[in-house]
């Protein structure tokens, strides 16, 4: 884990992890460093919009498509969701992990986008998961 971190050798944040692979499926994303570590509330969702991400309601997430999470009042977190849950640059792990979606965690969703490109029903995504 790198905040700001857009890389797999030195390390990515959340949002590091999805334009990375927006861009190795071949998106033009528009990135910007100079979020705090603590972002404002709905940074990160205002900054996968500027990306080029797509937003999608949230009854069409499917795996493959990037999901944004509230973590207590304000703080928000980017993943991507999978078949078993989430892929996400995590701090505490200090490495990208899989974990599972229990209710809890599924009800703390408040955006769902498809990569830049897509439309939903991310294909790509799938792909990228099931080689992981």
């Amino acid at each position: 884990f790198r905040h700001q971190g857009r890389s797999p050798l030195y390390g990515f944040d959340c949002v590091g992890l999805l334009l990375y692979v927006a861009e190795q499926q071949g998106g033009k994303v528009f990135d910007r460093l100079d979020y705090k570590k603590i972002p404002r509330p709905q940074a990160i969702s205002r900054q996968a919009e500027a990306a080029g991400f797509n937003p999608l309601p949230l009854s069409h997430r499917q795996p493959g498509d990037a999901v944004i999470i509230r973590i207590g009042r304000h703080l928000e977190h980017a993943a991507i969701l999978t078949d078993r849950g989430i892929i996400h640059a995590c701090e505490t792990y200090g490495r990208v992990v899989e974990h599972g979606l229990d209710k809890g965690w599924s009800s703390r969703i408040v955006a769902a986008y498809a990569f830049p490109g897509l439309s939903g029903g991310n294909p790509v995504g799938k792909e990228i998961i099931q080689k992981g």
